[in-house]
């Protein structure tokens, strides 16, 4: 896929977000009681944004992100484990689907193919099948969405289909401004290190603009929430020793401590000459707030790279520790 291409694919996520809404209806699981999802990258980040979800939506269900080789050991016969890889090639979630299975947790797998699928259906678990033939980072409704559907058979959340309908329908009207919003964000952007901060309600969204920056723009980004960065990285801001850029993500129904923690954090790294922006979330529900705060950061970054003339689409250091990893023995 050509770099315009790519940003063309980027910029179509509300498209996205309406291909993915059915995804995983026909997925039934009874009998759990906490959730893991089990990924690694953009596919863990939809477990970040089904935590934020469900914080609101499901307040008393546990839900766990697992980053690695193994699922928590909490993880019993009423744990709900996603597996999510969307090449279904993953080690790690491969890995972790292994151990999930040792401890008899219900398992869905959620991919566009590969040894995943495969492993999934030897065991006669249920399987979400995504479209392929895109960078995993770019698939997240697909990724993400059928989270909603898989929980909400399950009896752990409420029917979402009604947000994601409504959330398909609003991203798609405000396109063109959440465009030129991005826009102007990668001109302030070139030639800095993006900090994104955050209340923990954004944290899933603000790891994600982090991470975005990191594969389509091919810089540095660092994120942190709100309070805790107070207690820590503001002190950083003494010695400054590179040419950051602070964005500031606050949910319109964040705190009123947190909101007064970002403006003051606003003007104190301001004093030192750290330049920043400010975007209030907004949205008629939890749903609409992630994804079109996504959506932002996810333009910003393609069109950072664009400025900057770099392709956005290829991530070829990580190919090449994949290489170099294929030549040590898995143990």
């Amino acid at each position: 896929m050509a770099a315009d291409s790519f940003i063309a694919f980027v910029e179509r996520f509300p498209e996205h977000v309406s291909e993915a809404r059915n995804l995983g209806l026909d997925v039934k699981v009874s009998g759990v009681d906490k959730v893991v999802v089990a990924g690694i990258g953009g596919s863990a980040i939809s477990g970040d944004l089904l935590k934020s979800y469900c914080s609101e939506k499901a307040p008393g269900l546990h839900v766990h992100v697992s980053r690695g080789y193994d699922v928590p050991a909490f993880t019993d016969n009423r744990t709900l484990v996603l597996a999510i890889s969307y090449s279904g090639n993953t080690e790690e979630t491969l890995s972790a689907v292994k151990s999930a299975m040792r401890k008899g947790a219900r398992i869905v797998a959620i991919t566009s193919g590969g040894k995943l699928m495969q492993q999934a259906e030897q065991l006669n678990r249920p399987v979400v099948a995504i479209p392929d033939g895109f960078q995993p980072r770019a698939a997240m409704p697909y990724l993400f969405l059928p989270l909603l559907n898989v929980l909400f058979n399950a009896g752990l959340i409420a029917d979402p289909a009604q947000e994601i309908s409504a959330a398909a329908g609003a991203l798609k009207a405000a396109s063109s401004a959440y465009r030129e919003r991005a826009r102007m964000l990668a001109d302030k952007l070139a030639g800095k290190v993006p900090l994104i901060y955050s209340s923990e309600k954004m944290a899933g969204v603000a790891y994600r603009w982090k991470c975005e920056f990191n594969e389509n723009s091919k810089i540095h980004a660092f994120s942190h929430v709100i309070p805790e960065l107070n207690h820590n990285e503001l002190v950083g801001y003494t010695r400054l020793n590179a040419n950051y850029y602070v964005i500031f993500l606050e949910d319109d129904s964040d705190l009123r401590r947190v909101k007064e923690r970002i403006k003051l954090t606003k003007e104190l790294i301001g004093a030192k000459g750290v330049p920043s922006t400010q975007l209030v979330i907004k949205g008629d529900n939890v749903l609409m707030k992630l994804l079109s705060a996504v959506y932002i950061g996810d333009l910003a970054s393609v069109y950072l790279a664009k400025l900057t003339g770099v392709d956005p689409e290829p991530v070829a250091i990580i190919e090449d520790l994949k290489k170099q990893l294929q030549r040590v023995p898995f143990v």
